[in-house]
């Protein structure tokens, strides 16, 4: 049984939020991208082919050619995708924001502190 995107991002969410928090940028990387590829082998009914990722419905992880430089923050890196924006800050916290800047997901390193993006 496959699921609609929305609700598959709705599970994503969940369970990125509810997963332990991480201490390094590449730490948090990792478990969005092991965690988005879980939800999307459980709910999506498509096949894991990421050179099909403009084509075939399913989510994918934030690519490396993704990843911008933001202004005035060397600990951000933003990862850009068709409708939201990953933030990432060296501390291993993860901020997701849709393109109107509406924030989807925040969750802390595992120091506590978040990623503090206005």
């Amino acid at each position: 049984m496959s699921f609609g995107k929305r609700e598959r991002f709705r599970e994503f969410v969940r369970r990125l939020q509810s997963a332990e928090n991480v201490a390094t940028a590449a730490e948090a990387l990792s478990l969005i991208g092991e965690t988005l590829t879980a939800v999307e082998d459980e709910m999506s009914g498509t096949a894991n082919d990421p050179e099909s990722w403009q084509t075939d419905g399913r989510m994918y992880p934030p690519r490396a050619d993704n990843a911008r430089d933001v202004e005035n923050r060397p600990d951000l890196v933003r990862y850009r995708s068709r409708g939201h924006n990953t933030l990432i800050r060296e501390n291993g916290a993860i901020e997701i924001r849709d393109l109107q800047n509406n924030v989807l997901l925040s969750k802390p390193g595992s120091s506590g502190v978040g990623v503090d993006y206005a």
